[in-house]
């Protein structure tokens, strides 16, 4: 934008000048015809550089800036003492060099990125209008022409400063919110990157667990089990009900079901149930990885208690032990519930026993969570196991 301005500018201010000249050829304006000319050939030869170098070069070297106000002041310091005075008092309005002094100054003040150099830049053409047209200034009317001109450079030099500001403000502004959507887009895109890994992450785990449940998965639940293919070995029994508890235990069951200290701690303590013939079903979801390390071993020993229990009392052969995190994962927060559909209890006629209260609730307890026991007759038996409370 401020490349486009200077060009503008210099191009409209050489077409005032040229009719400048048209003018006072015609008027025979000129007392060193040769001079002048060299003086207009600088000035144009110089300004199509200019406008070639703005129109290339972003940004435009500080030397360029200051070779133009350089080869204007001296174009301008010259030019008077080529013409008639009566030229440039009454017969062409500007006769001299004054619009191509504002159009410098606006273009160092647009593309010099500095108060400090507009100042300079200013004070010198100025100088240099004052040293040509001072000794052709006879009264106080002339010399109030001169200030004039000077202002109209100074001002538009000024305006031109605020207007650069004030737009390289407002591109501050657009980078700033381009980065912020840019940034925004890489987190979108690494989310949905994220998001689609942990798909065919899940998807490949789901095909590794086919395989095991379709084979060694199969093979320890039928050798651990009573019937015709039961191993003869008590304790085979028992080892192959807790490998195959620990290959149900990690298999996925959802994106969010990947193994962590957790769901591994909640896996082992389904091993002794297990082995008593108690067949426990896993699901985990969201579960935090950086829960500290005394809440992990307090829900360890309160659900192996709850199976216990399950595998002692409920007359049942299955239960299901199920696993959650928290949504926030700046306040990390677990929920863990074993289930059972087995025989159950009245809690009004026969409260928990020292097991429940000493090895599930206490327990939860002093790490800052909470456990509840909630049976019915008939119905089976829940125990939730909450952290924090």
């Amino acid at each position: 934008m401020a490349s486009v301005v200077a060009v503008v500018s210099r191009l409209a201010t050489l077409a005032m000048v040229a009719l400048s000249v048209v003018a006072l050829v015609h008027a025979d304006g000129y007392v060193d015809g040769p001079l002048a000319a060299a003086v207009y050939v600088v000035v144009a030869g110089w300004g199509a550089v200019f406008i070639v170098v703005v129109l290339r070069r972003d940004p435009v070297p500080g030397w360029v800036l200051s070779a133009d106000v350089c080869v204007t002041a001296a174009c301008v310091a010259v030019l008077p003492s080529t013409a008639r005075t009566a030229a440039f008092e009454e017969q062409v309005a500007n006769a001299g060099l004054e619009p191509i002094t504002v159009a410098v100054a606006a273009a160092v003040s647009l593309l010099g990125v500095s108060v400090r150099r507009t100042a300079l830049s200013c004070s010198v053409l100025a100088a240099s209008y004052l040293a040509g047209y001072a000794p052709i200034t006879d009264d106080a009317a002339d010399a109030i022409s001169n200030v004039s001109v000077i202002g109209w450079q100074v001002g538009t030099a000024c305006c031109c400063q605020v207007f650069i500001g004030r737009l390289r403000a407002l591109a501050d502004v657009v980078d700033a919110a381009t980065r912020d959507v840019v940034a925004a887009r890489e987190r979108v895109a690494a989310r949905r990157a994220e998001g689609e890994l942990r798909v065919r992450h899940f998807h490949e785990q789901v095909r590794r667990f086919r395989a095991l449940h379709d084979g060694p998965l199969r093979i320890l639940t039928a050798m651990a089990g009573p019937g015709p293919a039961g191993h003869p070995d008590p304790a085979i029994r028992r080892q192959c009900a807790v490998s195959a508890n620990i290959l149900r235990g990690a298999a996925p069951d959802g994106t969010g079901g990947t193994l962590t200290d957790l769901s591994l701690a909640l896996i082992e303590a389904g091993n002794a149930s297990a082995a008593l013939g108690l067949r426990v079903t896993y699901h985990f979801a969201n579960l935090p990885d950086d829960l500290p390390g005394e809440v992990v071993a307090a829900l360890q020993a309160a659900g192996a208690e709850a199976l216990s229990n399950a595998a002692a009392h409920a007359g049942t052969g299955r239960a299901h032990l199920t696993g959650t995190g928290g949504g926030d994962p700046r306040r990390p927060s677990v929920a863990v519930a074993v289930v059972d559909q087995g025989k159950g209890f009245d809690p009004e006629h026969r409260p928990p026993g020292c097991g429940i209260r000493h090895s599930i609730i206490d327990r939860l307890a002093e790490v800052g969570g909470v456990a509840t026991v909630d049976s019915h007759p008939g119905q089976g038996t829940r125990v939730d196991l909450r952290w924090p409370a």
